[in-house]
């Protein structure tokens, strides 16, 4: 019965976040619906109004993505109120702030071992490889410009960095490789010699 009651409980937050933020972009439900389905969702101006006055007992995931798309806003924000409420139940019987409980809910907060935090890791390094060869590059130009030769003792600091940078990325690729993970497409890094 808790279970059932929650869930009526987190359909209401998403009915009363849908309207603030459809509202707040001035929009009609019917302007909504039209955002809805020039993205492939089928949700009629009539489920707007019902799931936005309480008359909809639940709203689906699949709903709830396509109205954060429509509203342009992270599908978190039509779940957790973040900077309008204080508190939120983000499972029966369990309280803790919307932003906690939105980091939560695009795992922020995962274990290292997810399959989510690998990938999110992997992104992470790559851009840092790809900005720092940028800057080594710049760095090159200017050196040229200013100095006719490329590559001063900055660019061959930055270069060691990205190059280890770049170690610790491939063998995190053979970690998520190793789990079975697909593994994200790596262009103009590849693997040190």
């Amino acid at each position: 019965m808790e279970q059932l009651e929650w869930s009526v409980r987190v359909s209401k937050t998403i009915a009363q976040e849908v309207r603030r933020h459809r509202t707040a972009r001035r929009l009609s439900a019917q302007q909504l619906a039209d955002a809805c389905e020039r993205l492939g969702g089928n949700l009629p101006r009539t489920v707007i109004s019902n799931i936005e006055n309480g008359r909809r007992g639940n709203v689906t995931v699949a709903e709830v993505m396509i109205l954060a798309a429509a509203l342009e806003v992270p599908p978190a924000a039509l779940v957790f109120p973040v900077g309008y409420e204080a508190e939120v139940e983000h499972l029966p019987g369990k309280a803790a702030t919307p932003l906690e409980a939105a980091d939560w809910w695009n795992g922020e907060r995962a274990d290292e071992e997810w399959a989510l935090t690998l990938l999110r890791k992997h992104r992470r390094l790559e851009s840092q490889i790809r900005r720092l060869y940028k800057q080594i590059w710049e760095a090159a130009i200017a050196d040229y410009r200013w100095h006719g030769e490329p590559g001063g003792p900055e660019a061959g600091a930055a270069r060691e960095v990205a190059e280890e940078l770049t170690r610790e990325l491939h063998e995190l690729r053979d970690e998520i490789a190793a789990r079975g993970l697909v593994l994200p497409p790596l262009s103009g890094l590849d693997r040190p010699a």
